[in-house]
């Protein structure tokens, strides 16, 4: 029994040395990256950095953070930031937000607010702590923009995994339930009044290929840009318009995409008045457009529905036969 006794305390002792080693290397860590991201110009400002959670864990809070990367114009701070994990697989981490934080880009300024928002974070356990899968969960979440739109939505789902036949391919899903726009939005979108305030349900599920990895060197050195996406389903519902779009691009070295994608829409003439009221489309080419699309609508299905592919070529987007103007640059910053 003595023997026992010292074992346990032997051992005890043991893991006390090894968590406290790894809790001071992990705080290390963690304040040498904010120094080198200082030393390359950012402004990296945290007021306290601590790890707490023995023996079996490592529970980091960071107060008052504030950064800044001056190349890309982008910035976030947040009164604090937490990140758990397991002491032996400190490669899986939970990270939690605050109520409300700030994120900034060259054209606007966003506070976000919610209810609670987790993400967890399942890294490769190497130098490079390679993204493996991630799942974000935000609830009840208000964003208003210096730009002076709003946004509230009463769940969003996002989830991203590698796929491992590939190099730098990864699954991203998100669905978002009850996306309500601003009031001044939902006017230009649906100035008869006749949608619901809020859109049900957005979906996407889709499968992108980047030139790199996504690990810490997205985040220290530039962000892996898209070179091919399978979109299995873009879809939405929004009282009885309803929109779903499938199919395949690649994207070359300056952003623009290239290939098919298949729309189908239902009560297309509102979604033409909410392109139309957007800006998205001038109102002179109004007329022209809709007897085409009426034309489109008539070859399949009932006269509502709207059937035709979405086609991107030499740096222009065309639905069906009908030239829609440049096509957009997919170009992460």
């Amino acid at each position: 029994m003595r023997r026992l006794i010292v074992w346990i305390l032997i051992v005890a002792g043991i893991w006390m040395g090894l968590w406290a080693a790894g809790s001071i290397a992990y705080e290390r860590g963690l304040n040498a990256w904010i120094e080198a991201r200082r030393d390359e110009g950012w402004a990296a400002d945290v007021a306290q950095l601590n790890v707490a959670g023995f023996p079996n864990r490592f529970d980091t809070t960071l107060t008052d953070v504030r950064m800044a990367d001056p190349a890309t114009g982008i910035a976030w701070s947040a009164p604090f930031v937490q990140f758990l994990s397991l002491a032996y697989k400190p490669y899986q981490v939970i990270a939690v937000l605050p109520g409300q934080h700030v994120f900034s880009t060259p054209l606007q300024t966003m506070t976000i607010s919610h209810d609670r928002a987790r993400g967890s974070l399942f890294l490769e356990p190497s130098t490079s702590l390679a993204l493996d899968r991630s799942v974000i969960v935000v609830d009840a979440m208000d964003i208003a923009s210096t730009l002076g739109w709003t946004l509230a939505l009463d769940q969003g789902r996002f989830a991203a995994e590698k796929v491992a036949a590939t190099q730098n391919g990864y699954r991203i899903g998100a669905e978002l339930d009850g996306l309500e726009p601003s009031s001044g939005t939902r006017l230009v979108l649906d100035p008869g009044g006749i949608l619901p305030d809020r859109i049900e349900t957005m979906r996407l599920d889709a499968t992108l290929d980047f030139d790199g990895p996504w690990d810490r060197g997205a985040i220290e050195v530039a962000r892996p840009q898209i070179t091919a996406i399978d979109l299995d389903d873009l879809s939405a519902r929004w009282g009885d318009v309803t929109i779903r779009a499938a199919g395949e691009l690649t994207v070359d070295d300056a952003g623009v995409p290239t290939g098919r994608i298949t729309v189908k829409a239902v009560e297309w003439r509102r979604l033409l008045d909410m392109a139309i009221g957007t800006g998205l489309l001038a109102d002179t080419f109004r007329p022209a457009l809709e007897r085409a699309l009426e034309l489109m609508a008539a070859l399949e299905g009932p006269p509502n529905t709207l059937d035709a592919p979405l086609t991107f070529e030499n740096g222009f987007i065309s639905f069906g036969p009908i030239p829609l103007g440049p096509a957009p640059r997919l170009v992460i910053r």
